[in-house]
């Protein structure tokens, strides 16, 4: 998968904000603007790019322990563990590059939002859909790689 399609995954993981708080009556003096709320999202893809520098640094450490192994299997594995460190550089590029310009987004100005339009439109509903399902799959996957690793590193 290319270094610009995985963060494009990886951003919209963070560009599905909850309903429009300052369409809620009650709400409406405090609540935050869309882009106010963007730029505290920004969180999401400054720790996936700290993510993804560290899968790299784990990749070039694995690459450099192998590199004693002269045999072929070992070779290929380290220059694949080496293409793969740059990969997980780029993309942790693209994610501090995307967390700075949502936290821009904190300097949108407030626009209204007609939140039974929006919850009516089908597009964007089954964009939301989506977004919401892939989030669930990659916490369940995450969770996984978590207690695999934890359980290796016993």
């Amino acid at each position: 998968m290319k270094p610009t399609l995985i963060a494009a995954l990886l951003l919209s993981l963070v560009t599905l904000a909850p309903a429009h708080a300052a369409d809620q009556p009650a709400m409406a003096a405090a609540a935050p603007t869309c882009g106010q709320m963007t730029a505290n999202m920004a969180v999401i893809p400054e720790k996936l790019a700290m993510g993804a520098t560290s899968v790299a640094e784990m990749e070039e450490a694995h690459a450099k322990f192998m590199s004693a192994n002269k045999d072929k299997a070992s070779q290929a594995e380290v220059k694949g563990l080496r293409e793969l460190a740059k990969t997980h550089k780029q993309i942790a590029a693209s994610m501090q590059k995307v967390a700075a310009e949502m936290k821009k987004a904190a300097s949108w100005p407030a626009a209204p939002h007609d939140m039974a339009k929006m919850k009516a439109d089908p597009e964007l509903m089954a964009a939301s859909k989506k977004v919401l399902e892939a989030h669930k799959e990659i916490i369940a996957e995450m969770q996984k790689m978590v207690a695999n690793m934890e359980k290796m590193m016993k």
